[in-house]
């Protein structure tokens, strides 16, 4: 708490040493979140199983100037004590057809910009393909119905792969599967078109391919990963469908396993499967109808499985049925969340058969926030 205080401190100093007098008047687009969350947890125990709890404060800057863009942004979250970056990133536009971003910015890798719409993400989010950000430069071209992504990246937003605290999820040194993110390349096309009337469908292919380098051996390992997509709106209805592969060839040290690495994020590191799948099936229903107070409710199942190849293989999936609502400055999400052998959800892992608690779990999660 005593990082949150300092963070509002800064924020108000700031502020009043600009001279202007309120947010409107400021030389750049300051936003942000103050949340609070609800979870019922039935694996726990008891009086660990949930309550309210303050949950994060998020700040964010944004702003252009000639042809150049930037934003960026910034957590502190309390249930685990750690601030992180989420992205910070500069963008040249060169015409209205290209762009080139540079700094921590979001991997151009299957649905964008999210693969879901719940709070908790897919398992795609838990094995670093969605929402994930690293320290490189991209290139956006449009082209008609066409949106090409080309990006290189040259490590993790930290550079530091036994630094747990951070939003992104990355390969880890956890001290016993010791590899970091050494040079990462990222191919995406996304064609739009209308083939039914009144409706969108986005269609897309990924690409990725990057170093592993181990910290033991020192030798570098790599890994592949393809993503195809697509993304359908008719309406107030919206249907989202994934497929990826992925492998990770490691430069482990003799007589360790190479079908996992470790993995962390949000301070805690885990194991996920060297080599897998994930399959993820998302149906949203925008509710057309108004309310006197409550504006753009939205409802939703989703549905995402990872199945981890090899003897130790095990799938690990997530079932979210929910809905998200706003309400003035206030945006509320309600999720019914049902996971099995899934990091998060009370599992030891992804993918994987680590032993443990693999029966299917059942969380309970609210979660309120008021943004700005």
């Amino acid at each position: 708490m005593n990082k949150l205080l300092s963070a509002f401190s800064l924020v108000s100093i700031a502020v009043c040493n600009s001279g202007f007098a309120n947010a409107d008047e400021l030389p750049f687009n300051l936003s942000g979140h103050v949340r609070v969350n609800y979870g019922h947890q039935d694996w726990q125990i008891p009086e660990f199983r949930g309550g309210f709890e303050f949950e994060s404060f998020k700040l964010g800057v944004s702003g252009e100037s000639d042809q150049f863009s930037y934003k960026a942004e910034y957590r502190w979250y309390e249930n685990t004590d750690f601030d992180t970056v989420r992205f910070a990133d500069l963008t040249y536009h060169f015409n209205d057809q290209t762009e080139i971003t540079a700094g921590i910015t979001q991997t151009p890798f299957g649905l964008q910009p999210f693969a879901s719409n719940n709070f908790w993400f897919s398992v795609n989010y838990y094995l670093g393909f969605e929402d994930d950000y690293d320290a490189g430069v991209k290139i956006n071209h449009n082209w008609g119905n066409w949106d090409f992504q080309a990006a290189y990246f040259m490590n993790d937003e930290y550079n530091d792969a036994a630094e747990f605290g951070r939003y992104s999820f990355d390969v880890a040194d956890d001290g016993e599967y010791r590899n970091k993110e050494d040079g990462q390349y990222n191919l995406r096309a996304n064609y739009s078109a209308n083939f039914i009337r009144g409706a969108t469908t986005d269609i897309g292919v990924s690409y990725q391919y990057g170093n592993i380098l181990n910290l033991d051996t020192l030798d570098d390992g790599d890994m592949n990963a393809y993503a195809v997509h697509m993304r359908h709106t008719q309406g107030d209805v919206k249907v989202e469908l994934q497929y990826i592969d992925y492998e990770y060839n490691l430069a482990a040290p003799e007589g360790q396993a190479d079908d996992r690495i470790a993995l962390s994020s949000f301070t805690f590191p885990f194991l996920a499967a060297a080599d897998g799948q994930t399959y993820s099936a998302n149906l949203v229903y925008s509710v057309p109808y108004k309310f006197t107070h409550i504006e753009s409710l939205t409802c939703y199942s989703e549905y995402s499985v990872a199945k981890g190849e090899g003897s130790e293989g095990k799938n690990s999936s997530q079932w979210i049925n929910g809905c998200s609502f706003g309400w003035d400055k206030l945006f509320v999400y309600v999720d019914s969340i049902q996971g099995k052998n899934m990091w998060f959800s009370g599992g030891p892992g992804v993918g994987l058969d680590l032993g443990g608690r693999q029966e299917t779990t059942h969380r309970l999660n609210i979660n309120l926030g008021i943004y700005f």
